[in-house]
């Protein structure tokens, strides 16, 4: 808004005729005349007068103007041309913390969309080890395998002994664990041990996955559409 339309806005809010607000701002009718049909350039104090018969500052005034028309009339009054300055200044650093802003959005939302595809930090299997029971101090980790047992040498009649002597010592213990712990793994139990065997993997989508994919995505889209906004803004 250029000044005139402000003081002419002004003046017929406040039901005021121009002799009448000339006279409260103690300048001649026929100048403010000039000033709301912009054939006049102002000083500040003029400024400053017509302000003071609104009961407003000076500065609310200036501040109701739009930027290209301090500059390309006002800028040559020391107390704009410092106000004008100012408010660039102040435009930059909002504009500087808003491209932090949508550069940290971007990072982030890279960042995110790697974690919500990494099986590392959201694993996609589940791994299932089965033992079939307590093995004893001497006994092979196979001990309770259907079969004969190769590494023992034994024959049919052996490995139908050794099921059958198991059967009484049977107590299955199943584990599901995200952790890959290979094709079979041993924990102690003071003189006696179990083998767990790997018998399944199931894979599975876990909902923390696909959050952390969506969030990163709106990151994405937020940082961008601001880099955007300045980059239009700015030209």
């Amino acid at each position: 808004m250029k000044l005139g339309e402000k003081i002419k806005q002004l003046r017929q809010d406040a039901g005021l005729t121009q002799p009448e607000l000339a006279e409260k701002a103690h300048i001649e009718q026929s100048y403010l005349s000039k000033l709301e049909n912009e054939k006049g350039s102002p000083s500040f104090d003029v400024i400053s007068k017509i302000a003071g018969a609104f009961e407003i500052d000076v500065f609310t005034l200036i501040d109701s103007l739009s930027m290209s028309y301090l500059q390309e009339n006002l800028q040559h009054l020391p107390e704009i041309a410092v106000k004008i300055e100012s408010q660039r200044a102040a435009k930059k650093l909002k504009m500087r913390r808003s491209y932090i802003l949508a550069a940290m959005l971007i990072v982030l939302g890279v960042a995110f969309v790697i974690i919500g595809n990494s099986s590392t930090i959201f694993p996609h299997s589940i791994y299932q080890y089965k033992s079939m029971g307590l093995i004893n101090e001497g006994e092979i980790n196979q001990h309770y395998q259907m079969s004969p047992l190769r590494e023992l040498a034994e024959d049919w009649e052996k490995s139908k002994k050794r099921i059958a002597d198991n059967i009484a010592r049977l107590d299955e213990s199943l584990l599901l664990t995200r952790s890959y712990r290979g094709e079979g793994f041993v924990e102690e139990y003071g003189q006696q041990r179990r083998y767990y065997e790997l018998i399944d993997v199931r894979e599975i989508e876990s909902p923390m996955k696909d959050f952390a994919v969506v969030f990163g995505f709106i990151f994405l889209l937020t940082g961008g559409f601001i880099m955007i906004y300045l980059f239009k803004w700015l030209n």
